[in-house]
């Protein structure tokens, strides 16, 4: 059952995503977003040094988007955690670099052309992979806030206080090693709580508007990165009394997913089978954000490298990901001429 995932394991690696959505003024809704990884498993050499379990990524975006005309007004990220501080190890050089590429979003539509935009500016060499996973969620975050929002009061008209709460959207991903690396299992878990205004709720359960929710569990096969199985499930509850079930199964939009690529163009497949439809919004979300979370979870394989076990050889010639740390040009760090590439082959 969708409510009762099940992971087998042994427990490596979680991320969590959350964007919180408020109302500052009548005219402006604000989305306060974060994103947090936590190694949880093994070590990793990389940048010139090793990289041990526990909070390896935490980093925050703020954007102001203009109700009446859907354009951002401001967005300002930060990054609280990175992997590479400045320092004579990175020649100066620091994941913060690039960070200012962002807030040229300034001014944008929030709309469909926004992540192709988002990835123009800060997609690859450019920027912060994972930084730019936060930020296209914030959009599409953004979108549903508003669209919600407007059909809320066409129904119930009601105002809000400044700074209250419209919408909190959390993206909770799970990766447990199996079979001596040999196979990964992932879970995610999607939840959307959108709140009625604090002027017409009696208590704190009345303030209940709607909660939608998507649960997905991937099976990865490491050896051919290939993605052996794919569970995906939905269920969208919308006022009081809340339903105790309701869940319905969407195995049927995840199969064409099955047995290809776990990473590479995993998220172009997901726009192609899920299709762009915004009542499927949070579907899309949810399998969007399995490539760069098992990403994570694989980081946490590195040190059988160094103890000299199998679990990893069929992954290529060549430096992996799994090894040394991120693929050529999958981020400013490790741009081709960049600190991350530099420093590869160096000792620790």
């Amino acid at each position: 059952m969708a409510e009762k995932l099940r992971l087998q394991g042994h427990p490596i690696h979680t991320r969590c995503l959350e964007v919180t959505v408020e109302q500052p003024k009548p005219s402006r809704v604000r989305a306060q977003g974060r994103i947090l990884d936590l190694r949880k498993f093994g070590f990793v050499p990389t940048g010139g040094d090793l990289q041990g379990a526990g909070v390896i990524h935490d980093m925050s975006i703020q954007a102001e988007v203009s109700i009446e005309h859907r354009t951002i007004e401001l967005f300002e990220p930060f990054q609280q955690v990175v992997p590479f501080e400045a320092s004579p190890r990175t020649e100066g050089e620091s994941c913060r670099d690039s960070i200012h590429r962002l807030r040229d979003l300034v001014g944008s539509s929030l709309d469909g052309s926004l992540s192709k935009r988002l990835s123009q500016a800060y997609g690859g060499a450019l920027g912060c992979s994972h930084l730019l996973t936060l930020a296209h969620l914030i959009s599409t975050t953004l979108s549903r806030a508003l669209d919600w929002e407007a059909d809320a009061r066409r129904q119930r008209p009601g105002s809000r206080e400044p700074n209250e709460r419209l919408l909190k959207r959390s993206v909770l991903i799970d990766g447990c090693d199996l079979d001596a690396g040999q196979a990964m299992e992932v879970a995610i878990q999607l939840a959307d709580l959108h709140t009625e205004p604090y002027a017409s709720a009696r208590d704190s359960l009345s303030r209940f508007a709607r909660h939608h929710e998507v649960r997905s569990h991937a099976r990865i096969d490491m050896r051919e990165m290939r993605l052996a199985s794919l569970g995906l499930w939905e269920r969208d509850r919308v006022g009081l009394p809340l339903a105790p079930d309701g869940w319905i199964d969407r195995g049927d939009w995840a199969a064409p997913l099955v047995d290809g690529p776990a990473i590479r163009g995993f998220a172009h497949r997901v726009d192609e089978h899920i299709g762009v439809d915004p009542e499927r919004s949070a579907l899309r979300d949810t399998l969007r954000n399995l490539a760069p979370g098992a990403i994570q979870c694989m980081a946490a394989y590195a040190h059988r490298v160094v103890e000299g076990k199998g679990g990893v050889e069929a992954l290529g010639d060549g430096p992996s990901i799994l090894q040394f740390g991120g693929l050529p040009d999958s981020c400013y760090i490790w741009r081709e001429g960049g600190p991350g590439m530099r420093s590869r082959n160096q000792p620790s």
